[in-house]
Order: C-alpha cells, then structure tokens, then sequence
C-alpha cells in the first residue's frame, strides 16, 4: 500500500538534494527544513545533517552589497520562515533606502509572522501610507493571519485616513 505522506517527504528530499548540488542552498534548505520536521524518520535525520550543512554555507555566503540584494535576501529567509535572518535583511535593506513601501511590508509580514503584532502594526501602517493598494494586499496575505483577531488590523484596514506622504 501506498504511503501518500512517504512519497510526498522522498520526492521533496530528491528535489532538495536536487538543488543542494546545484548550491542552491536557499532553496534546499527550505525543502531539507519540511522533511527534517516529516513523518519519515530516517529521511528527516538526513535532511537535519543537510540542512546544517546549508545554513553554514549560507552564513558565509558574501554578503549583498545593494539594498535590492539585502532585500532578496530577506523575503527568502521569510519564506523559509527563518524570521530573524529576514529581520536582519530588511533592516539593513530599511536602512539604506528608507521608506519603501515594499521593504516595510515585508518587514510587517515578517514581524506579523513572528508574533510581533507592535512592531508588525508599525511597518503595516507605513506600507499602507507610503502605497495605500497595500491595504488590499494585506487583508488577503496569510503572513498576517495571526493579526486578524487584532481590532489594530481591521481598524488599520478600513481606515481611508491614511494618505501617502509628499
């Protein structure tokens, strides 16, 4: 009989060994952290060895040197749900160009992600006053599902008292 949780973790291992030799570590770590926390054990021991392996060759990657790379780099640790790796991205990325519309978003999620509603409001706001479209975006971005019970995230969403700054 078929194990359709088995087959699922054996073919996203094969697809981050895949890309582990290609030294895609961003994207192999991402598929190594899924199987390591998978319901195989003996493929997840595997993933766990190769995942620290990635997570050292991507500590001593070369750092980016433009905003645009810190930025990448920053939705990718989000995406791979290493938040204070992205926090530590965005920020620099903040820093040298602030008030980015998409910077403080990203900053928002990962905040929101992170169970920071404070810090996640604060970023959201900017977002939405710099671009109010935001405001679309994030009523329908799961990155701010923990914020949804929050009278903060309704009243930040349905207020038009936001305008862009000039």
């Amino acid at each position: 009989m078929v194990n359709p949780a088995r087959e699922q973790t054996l073919k996203d291992f094969g697809t981050a060994i895949l890309h582990f030799q290609k030294k895609d570590y961003e994207k192999a770590a991402v598929l190594f952290r899924k199987v390591a926390g998978g319901p195989v054990r003996e493929v997840a021991d595997r993933a766990r060895v190769h995942l620290r392996y990635c997570e050292r060759k991507r500590q001593h990657e070369k750092r980016p040197k433009t905003a645009e790379g810190y930025y990448a780099r920053g939705v990718a640790a989000l995406n791979s749900r290493d938040f204070d790796q992205a926090l530590h991205y965005l920020s620099k990325c903040n820093k040298m160009v602030p008030d980015q519309e998409y910077v403080h978003y990203a900053l928002a999620a990962t905040y929101g992600r992170q169970g920071d509603p404070d810090h996640a409001f604060i970023h959201l706001e900017t977002a939405i006053r710099l671009r109010p479209q935001n405001r679309v975006q994030a009523r329908h971005d799961e990155d701010f599902e923990g914020l949804t019970d929050d009278p903060r995230f309704s009243q930040l969403l349905d207020s038009d008292v936001l305008q862009p700054s000039n």
